[in-house]
């Protein structure tokens, strides 16, 4: 009886068979990799693209508020001088009938129009009456006069508004644009991701291993790859804030300081002291015999020694103030935990990036605007690698406050908090560095 273990004979060709299809597979893994990177590195592109149209929007918007708040204020000055000229017209012809109409002493009206010398020489109605219809005039000339200055303001607001008006619908066209990029960069990224998923399960068959341990595998060698590309962004950006802060201090050094006036007196009050100083030290060595000399020396010896200096104070801590606002702001900012991303937000019911941020620090008194852009120069810059919890951390497209698409707020070891994108809510996460900016904002 032949054993049922020959039945089914293995042979060199079926292992090469099988070491082939698991090389193929793993070289189609690797390419895969590849792509994967390749679509991750558009999709980071597109969501940044995004993100900065989001900005130019809220830019846009934060424009359109300030031009719509200026014509408002316009609208109302003209508004104001108007019925200022309108009372002052009436009023020129209701001063004169109410002269003729009142009886007895018609200069009796027209009293607050007239100085005490115009009373005592204007005697005569007609003349007094003349007098009237002059300062009624030039008052009125005046108001007229603001009237159409108030009109022309009115005029020019309207026109920034509606100029903003446009900026704002173009910016928002551009957002759904990069947005449909954003959505096309994610299926993309998406089918790639469940082509590596049957690449993976096909080589765990032919390593003879499970799904979850290949994949396992896998994902270490990506966390590895990403790890060693966030470690070369942070050295660039430290090294960044390190070139940026010689170069003003450099700047700083080569600037001319400015040269303080003279103070009256001084040279002479300086003189007469410089004076009775040489001569002290200069009667002693011409009078006295060497041996005299060598004895005063020790004394010099004794003389010279000073206190030692103190020592430079450690860095004073942050100010109480300063702890509270940044811990203040922190703690706000985790009561937005798993609130969902919405462009433009800035409520419980969704936030963006700028959202969570202002609202955090309203909370702590400290009130920003909704655009990271802004932000970015609405506190004091601090090296990036000086950074401390509470301070907003950046991302630049280019490396410029113009192309900043992003902020978050720092915690400590190397974590923010963030409302990152569209379909991610508001999480804790550890920092990126890739295209960070080379300093934070701290209030």
């Amino acid at each position: 009886m032949v054993p049922s273990a020959l039945a089914d004979t293995v042979d060199q060709d079926n292992i090469d068979e099988a070491k082939k299809a698991e090389s193929q597979t793993s070289s189609s893994i690797a390419d895969l990799e590849v792509q994967l990177a390749q679509l991750k590195s558009d999709l980071q592109a597109s969501q940044i693209k995004a993100a900065s149209a989001n900005e130019d929007y809220l830019e846009a918007a934060a424009e359109l508020k300030t031009a719509t708040t200026a014509a408002a204020d316009a609208q109302t000055a003209a508004d104001e001088a108007a019925a200022a000229t309108e009372t002052a017209r009436s009023s020129l012809g209701a001063t004169v009938v109410e002269t003729y109409q009142d009886g007895g002493n018609p200069l009796d009206a027209l009293t607050p129009y007239l100085s005490s010398e115009s009373l005592a020489d204007a005697t005569d109605t007609s003349v007094a009456l003349t007098r009237v219809g002059e300062n009624r005039s030039a008052e009125l000339q005046n108001f007229e006069a603001n009237q159409a200055v108030a009109e022309n303001m009115q005029s020019i607001a309207q026109a920034k508004v509606a100029e903003k008006e446009t900026a704002a619908t173009n910016a928002k066209n551009l957002k759904a644009t990069a947005d449909a990029e954003v959505s096309k960069a994610s299926t993309a990224l998406s089918d790639a991701k469940s082509t590596r998923e049957t690449l993976i399960s096909q080589l765990a068959t032919q390593r003879n291993t499970t799904v979850e341990l290949e994949t396992q595998y896998q994902d270490r060698l990506e966390s590895e790859r990403q790890a060693r590309e966030e470690a070369a962004a942070k050295t660039a950006a430290e090294e960044a804030a390190r070139k940026a802060e010689e170069e003003k201090r450099a700047q700083a050094s080569t600037s001319p300081a400015p040269t303080a006036p003279p103070t009256p007196g001084a040279s002479p009050s300086q003189s007469p002291s410089a004076t009775p100083t040489s001569e002290a030290t200069t009667t002693p060595a011409t009078t006295e015999a060497a041996p005299t000399t060598t004895e005063a020396a020790p004394e010099t010896a004794e003389e010279a020694p000073e206190p030692a200096p103190e020592p430079e104070p450690a860095p004073e801590p942050a100010p109480a103030a300063a702890i509270d606002i940044a811990q203040t702001a922190i703690d706000t900012s985790y009561t937005f935990l798993g609130v969902p991303y919405v462009w433009g937000g800035e409520s419980y019911g969704g936030v963006d990036c700028s959202g969570l941020v202002m609202l955090s620090y309203q909370a702590a008194g400290v009130y920003l605007t909704h655009s990271s852009r802004v932000q970015y120069g609405e506190g004091t810059h601090v090296p990036i690698d000086e950074a401390r919890p509470g301070d907003l951390v950046f991302w630049s497209s280019d490396g410029t406050q113009s192309g900043i698409y992003h902020v978050a707020i720092y915690l400590g070891d190397d974590q923010m908090i963030e409302a990152p994108t569209f379909g991610v809510p508001v999480r804790v996460t550890g920092m990126r560095y890739s295209g960070v900016m080379p300093y934070v904002v701290r209030f």
